[in-house]
């Protein structure tokens, strides 16, 4: 997150092993994220181990910097965290109160933005903290037209009572006054390849309108976290949030050429667009209470977890939309369009209740046995457009076994099931959840002390129950199967050099489809490698003080289109980055991705739906700690 100044979560997990992040390109609003070549953003995004979910445009978004960390769950976890993504989940551990804390940070980049973030906490007796951390952003931003003004602010307050129990409570709000990228939705003819006509589409063109084109987002969240430890052992957790969130968008965006052809057909290049509108209003409670502890059976002892998981979400939407043009040689503001009627105007619930547990057994002189049972009864309903109601009830379990060796070589093997509950209409063919399995072998190897970690794994995942076919007739008629291997480790030379590399291996394969002539192909937007490395050095001496860094993401070749007829080329994105601590407290901070100022596309969804990579940002921040 600090390295290179990522004011977006799927910025800061570019060199991350599975994860694909900025799969539609540099979208300054969302984070786009796909763990093992499956969608991560809606259903797998978790805050403070509550689930963060997201529906069409209802969502919540998290600055990084109210964040503390950000945990990464490879694979299926519903036998833990309920119906979630296949592929994995995001955790975002929020700051917290405790110890005396000051910073500051003024900064700018060289799109003429600039920030303001402030974290400022302290003790103040009887077992009590608080804490206040805030971001404020302003300016341009890297393409034509974009612009606008954001602010986080995330106060958090900790005490303990009389009793022992341990409470934390957490706020974040959010609000944006924005425009929208215009380097997303563009077609593949004109980005991947160049035309006859003009070449290649300029990656910072925005061929929305200044005058209309809005992105308002205004959100709140208020969490608590309670902690006590009986005289048991076991230790009881819980946590408990409100959400509410109105976004607010219009904005053009490109549908192909002109008569929505996927090449141009005039020397200008004149662009179909799609002015698109929406009104979201979301509401969401939740709680997740956890009760555990250890207890020895004889040569057996046995790590228990009972938990109970409880959330609502509600999403009132309305969405229309209307045309427009432009064209790619001497873009002109397409003006204010004719808005249709709403195509959608709905109320939609979804509730979600479900109990698990989980018994980690440790016996002889390594092995470790963990069990995990947990079932779910899922109630999505819907009013307006699409009115329908389903209930689902969904058991998921996992069971792996491991071996710890007394170097920190841990091998392991693991099988779970899933599901992920879909919303979405029963008379459009929609009718239970998404489900599958997991079965995956790998090793763990981090010596106690020592200066080095690296993990290893080779999964396949098998996704049943697949949506397929075109609106509005739809089936679950599909099946999408995704093998990898990940390899993840890092190096400590103690002389001041440290390096961490990360790679990634995909093969995704539609096994079956509505349409017959798509088995055997693999789907659009998923890379079939990643690599990454990165090396830092920290100066001694009379240059104590000063860390350079430089990275490499390479990103292989994937499909364009779902015949797998047309391909998307792979890039390398080489990124620099250098702080200079002072002695008074100050520190310096220049990041450079994207170096080179590389012209490259993260992935194509359909040959109407391409995005460019960001070009090169160069980020420079000072900020005092005292």
């Amino acid at each position: 997150i600090e390295r290179f100044g990522a004011d977006r979560v799927s910025e800061a997990l570019r060199y991350t092993a599975g994860v694909t992040s900025d799969v539609f390109g540099d979208d300054n609003d969302y984070d786009w994220l796909r763990i093992r070549g499956f969608q991560a953003d809606q259903t797998g995004i978790y805050l403070d181990n509550a689930q963060n979910l997201s529906f069409a445009f209802g969502s919540f978004f998290i600055d990084p910097y109210t964040i503390e960390r950000i945990e990464v769950l490879r694979g299926p976890s519903s036998a833990l965290y309920g119906g979630s993504n296949p592929g994995g989940i995001v955790n975002y551990v929020s700051k917290r109160p405790g110890g005396r804390i000051r910073e500051y940070t003024l900064g700018v980049n060289d799109a003429t933005g600039a920030y303001l973030e402030f974290d400022y906490g302290d003790d103040i007796g009887d077992s009590r903290s608080y804490r206040l951390t805030g971001r404020l952003e302003g300016g341009d931003k890297y393409d034509a037209l974009n612009e606008g003004l954001r602010g986080t602010f995330a106060p958090s307050y900790r005490f303990t009572t009389d009793g022992g129990t341990e409470v934390t409570l957490l706020a974040n709000i959010h609000v944006a006054d924005e425009k929208h990228n215009g380097s997303t939705f563009l077609p593949y003819a004109g980005t991947v390849v160049p035309t006859a006509q003009f070449g290649y589409i300029d990656p910072d063109a925005n061929f929305s309108d200044p005058n209309w084109d809005k992105y308002e987002r205004r959100q709140a969240s208020v969490s608590a976290i309670v902690e006590h430890e009986f005289s048991n052992g076991f230790t009881f957790t819980g946590i408990g949030r409100l959400g509410y969130a109105d976004v607010h968008e219009r904005y053009y965006y490109p549908f192909g050429y002109a008569g929505f052809s996927p090449t141009p057909t005039d020397p200008q290049g004149t662009l179909s667009l799609i002015a698109f509108e929406h009104d979201t209003q979301v509401a969401t409670a939740q709680t997740d209470l956890r009760y555990y502890g250890t207890v020895s059976t004889g040569a057996v002892e046995h790590d228990l977890l009972f938990g109970l998981d409880a959330r609502y979400y509600e999403i009132d939407e309305t969405q229309a939309s209307g045309f427009g043009s432009n064209q790619v040689v001497g873009p002109t503001p397409p003006g204010t369009p004719a808005i249709g009627a709403p195509y959608q105007d709905a109320t939609t619930k979804q509730r979600q209740v479900g109990l698990y547990v989980q018994d980690q057994m440790r016996w002889g002189s390594g092995w470790i046995a963990t069990l995990n049972l947990r079932h779910d009864v899922v109630k999505t309903s819907q009013d307006g457009t699409g009115a329908f109601s389903r209930d689902d009830s969904e058991t998921s379990w996992r069971a792996a076994l491991a071996y710890e060796t007394a170097s920190g070589f841990t091998p392991y093997v693991t099988y779970s099931t899933f599901f992920n509950p879909l919303i979405t209409s029963p008379a459009n063919g929609v009718t239970k959840p998404e489900t599958g399995d997991q079965v995956e072998l790998g090793f763990k190897w981090a010596p106690e002390g020592g200066n080095f970690s690296l993990t290893g794994a080779a999964f396949e995942i098998n996704r049943e129950n697949v949506v397929v076919g075109v609106f509005p007739t739809f089936s679950q008629l599909g099946e999408v199967r995704s093998r990898g291997v990940e390899l993840e480790g890092e190096y400590d030379f103690g002389n001041g050099f440290y390096v961490q590399a990360a790679a990634t291996w995909l093969d995704a394969e539609v096994r079956r489809d509505s349409n017959a002539a798509l088995i055997g192909t693999t789907p659009t937007l998923i890379p079939e490698t990643e690599l990454s490395l990165l090396g830092t050095y920290a100066f001694s001496g009379a240059l104590q003080g000063l860390e350079l860094g430089a990275g490499l993401r390479h990103r292989g070749e994937s499909f364009a289109n779902a015949a797998n007829t047309l391909t998307v080329p792979d890039s390398t994105i080489y990124d620099l980055y250098a702080s200079y601590a002072f002695r008074n407290g100050l520190e310096a901070n220049l990041s450079v991705t994207n170096v080179a100022d590389e012209r490259y596309v993260t992935g194509c969804q359909t040959v109407y739906v391409c995005s460019y990579g960001a070009g090169r940002e160069m980020n420079f921040s000072v900020t005092s700690r005292f």
